[in-house]
């Protein structure tokens, strides 16, 4: 007999698993994580919050909370200026051999500007380490009612017709238990043990190269004269790597080498100084190293992200490299879309074949993230190769992909990436960001799902009703906005007689362009996509 039951079992506490726990708990799901670290992250080689991911937080209600501990990016000033103000960071990929070469002007400017997302959207990406974000979303997923256990592993798990049972240690007192869960999500990790206890292979490129990773504290900017950047690839032959800013003080410098040269098990403080020093060119440079890890570069991705009731999210279905900063990204969107799907299942109002979705929708983008990761790679790695690369925009990366799977009423799209950023209402892409009024306030259609679908309409009477009388049926939560906002039928592409049905994870389901109301079209809509036939 189990020691505990619960719905949904989270192995793994960092973004991801952290993230799960978030969107369970607004589907009102309980869950419980557990992770065998003592506290959040401290491996800090995720910075980069996409403009998506801002999107989810604000649904969570802690894009605020996120944004005022981040570094925020400043749209049209470049590297070069010197009078950004404090926290703002432009967004500058840069590559030189020497702190010095930057303020002389003599660098390779490898990305700059760019990415204006207002237009797109009601977030902003921003520049911030795991170390801050985590204890954000910890603290918000407590609010909510998840259980969180720090410093507790699991041991082992089994799997049957009904649910998973887990064997979950306490690492401070040895204490076994047992649990018992409906599902287990592995949120544990390249590196974690779940997926290669089920036997998942793991496929792509593989390890690219190991880095070493050191934390310090350093007055650069004073070096810089007010410059900033957001990564800069410093290429003396004697420690080569890359540096960015973390805050106000802190910086990472990222070296690149044979592992067992740079073994942080075995380096002390002043020989990591040393290296910073060597990388900057600064050979009189105060520095205060707070940490030193060590990590691999891979690429890969799970062949399978589920196995019964088992299902693979972030790090232990996808590693690729942190060049595009899509990688934590990834894993909180691949929580996402799995949590509305589990909540419909554990609610009654889905059938269990809902839940194949998530590989159907998920793996395709997984695939098209490490390899546009991988691309970005081997350009900034190496400006002097040429070779031609499928790269495509980041915004199209991180936000404008699609979806094609039985969970989307509408033809299948060719590519999961298109060439063209484009989103604009079809089935399988996130909805088209417009204003509108709901309930006396200024919100995004972004902001609309979250905890129900949303049914929004071009302001015809009769879709109202329609969506009540179906909804009610099977009983999914379900709500119905639209102020028949000319601009908002433009931007998700519908007439004043037009409905657009939109999922809990933010992406349109349906769309019925130009009416008339059928009530019996959008109850069979929610039928198939829910797999209740």
């Amino acid at each position: 007999m189990s020691d505990a039951q619960v719905p949904v079992l989270i192995v793994g506490g960092g973004m991801s698993g952290l993230a799960a726990a978030l969107f369970l708990r607004q589907q009102g799901i309980d869950c419980r994580v557990v992770e065998r670290n003592t506290t959040v992250s401290q491996l800090l080689r995720s910075t980069h919050v996409s403009p998506r991911t801002m999107e989810l937080f604000r649904t969570l209600g802690i894009e605020h909370q996120v944004r005022e501990v981040a570094e925020k990016f400043v749209l049209g000033k470049y590297w070069s200026a010197r009078d950004l103000p404090p926290r703002h960071l432009p967004r500058a990929i840069l590559r030189a051999r020497s702190l010095a070469d930057v303020v002389q002007g003599d660098v390779v400017v490898m990305a700059e500007g760019g990415n204006d997302f207002h237009d797109i959207g009601p977030s902003e990406a921003v520049w911030c380490g795991q170390d801050k974000v985590e204890p954000v979303m910890l603290a918000e997923a407590l609010r909510r009612g998840a259980r969180i256990d720090f410093h507790t592993e699991l041991s082992s798990f089994t799997q049957d017709a009904d649910g998973v049972t887990a064997t979950v240690r306490d690492r401070a007192t040895g204490a076994v238990s047992t649990v018992r869960a409906g599902y287990l999500i592995a949120a544990d990790g390249a590196h974690g043990s779940v997926r290669t206890t089920l036997g998942i292979e793991r496929r792509g490129r593989g390890t690219l190269g190991h880095v070493l990773n050191v934390l310090f504290k350093a007055d650069l900017d004073a070096v810089l004269g007010g410059r900033r950047f957001m990564i800069l690839y410093l290429t003396d032959p004697g420690a080569p790597g890359m540096l960015f800013k973390l805050d106000d003080q802190r910086w990472i410098l990222g070296v690149f080498g044979d592992p067992r040269e740079l073994d942080a098990d075995k380096l002390s403080h002043e020989e990591c100084a040393a290296l910073i020093r060597r990388a900057t060119g600064e050979p009189e440079l105060p520095v205060d190293v707070q940490t030193a890890m060590g990590w691999w570069i891979g690429h890969g991705i799970a062949d399978r992200y589920r196995a019964g009731r088992v299902f693979l999210a972030g790090d232990a279905c996808h590693v690729l490299p942190p060049t595009g900063g899509f990688g934590a990204n990834v894993g909180v969107q691949d929580a996402g879309n799995l949590a509305w799907k589990l909540a419909g299942v554990l609610h009654g109002w889905a059938g269990e074949e809902l839940l194949d979705t998530y590989e159907a929708e998920r793996r395709p983008v997984g695939r098209a993230t490490i390899d546009q990761a991988l691309m970005r790679h081997m350009r900034w790695s190496d400006p002097d190769d040429t070779t031609p690369r499928d790269e495509r925009d980041q915004t199209v990366v991180t936000t404008a992909y699609r979806y094609s799977s039985p969970a989307v009423a509408g033809p299948a799209h060719g590519e999961v990436l298109g060439h063209e950023l484009c989103i604009d209402g079809r089935p399988g892409m996130r909805v088209p960001h417009a204003w509108l009024t709901v309930d006396g306030r200024r919100r995004s259609t972004v902001d609309l799902p979250g905890e129900t679908f949303v049914l929004l309409t071009g302001g015809g009477a009769g879709w109202a009703e329609a969506a009540r009388s179906a909804a009610g049926r099977l009983g999914v939560p379900l709500r119905v906005c639209g102020d028949g906002e000319a601009r908002v039928r433009r931007a998700v592409g519908i007439t004043e007689r037009g409905a657009l049905l939109v999922r809990p994870d933010g992406f349109v389901a349906w769309r019925c362009e130009d009416g008339p109301v059928d009530g019996g079209a959008l109850h069979e809509v929610l039928t198939t996509i829910l797999a209740r036939r």
